[in-house]
């Protein structure tokens, strides 16, 4: 059975989240389920992380539709994305390029769209209808050519050394928390310190405890630079994008 997951950028106070569910609810039968409406506006990184992490909790037949846009309007293209039963439905600005693709089919047939749809909305004129159709069985080479290609965000993938390990802040969540996108399993350091900034934390904790800055293995799999009751980001000035090395200790 097929479902449908919404992620944006709309936040819940203005009428497009509501819509695209009214959209996709008078075209199929499919449950219309809540990823996010809380992306920060354009930030089409956040969105991709955010994807990255979450789809592999989903069953198959999920489709992840997928609406940070700040190219609304212009040539960019509309994709569809398979991977491993699940289907994605994003712009092709960089937003599945940490997802891997099976399949990728630029959509282009009108038909699927809502006729007279506007130039800055189509999250509700584009998106939500193609999404019901592929809920009520409609093939993704029905919607357009196959292409071999899509746009990838500018995003340098951690670096694991025997002496180093490159990576960078990838998300700051909202507890204060700075999530690395280094993966704890692959660090071969029994011990370790992480260098970012001015900053060196090395104690390595299992649970939120203390008053100082400490590592810690996230339930995503990797190492979080965090506080107990507090914002680590806050007190270290970390931000998104900000590169971390991290060295035996």
């Amino acid at each position: 059975m097929h479902r449908i997951a919404l992620l944006t950028d709309f936040g819940n106070r203005d009428p497009y989240v509501a819509s695209m569910k009214g959209v996709i609810a008078s075209r199929c039968d499919a449950p219309i389920h809540d990823l996010t409406h809380d992306i920060a506006p354009h930030q089409i990184f956040e969105a991709a992380w955010f994807v990255r992490i979450v789809e592999r909790w989903w069953a198959d037949g999920t489709i992840f539709v997928c609406v940070v846009d700040p190219g609304v309007g212009t040539p960019r293209r509309i994709i569809a994305v398979e991977n491993d039963g699940r289907l994605f439905l994003a712009p092709d600005n960089g937003l599945l390029s940490l997802i891997e693709a099976h399949k990728i089919v630029s959509v282009e047939k009108e038909s699927f769209f809502l006729p007279g749809g506007s130039t800055t909305f189509h999250g509700r004129d584009r998106f939500a209808p193609v999404a019901a159709a592929i809920a009520n069985g409609t093939p993704l080479d029905d919607l357009g050519p196959r292409i071999d290609a899509i746009e990838k965000l500018d995003y340098t993938p951690p670096s694991y050394g025997d002496e180093a390990i490159g990576g960078t802040i990838i998300a700051i969540d909202r507890f204060g928390n700075a999530i690395t996108d280094v993966e704890r399993a692959r660090i071969p350091f029994e011990r370790f310190a992480l260098h970012v900034h001015y900053s060196t934390i090395s104690r390595l904790a299992t649970a939120y405890e203390g008053s100082e800055p400490f590592l810690i293995a996230g339930s995503m799999g990797t190492i979080e630079i965090s506080m107990a009751s507090a914002s680590a980001a806050d007190v270290l000035h970390l931000r998104r994008g900000d590169r971390v090395e991290i060295i035996p200790s």
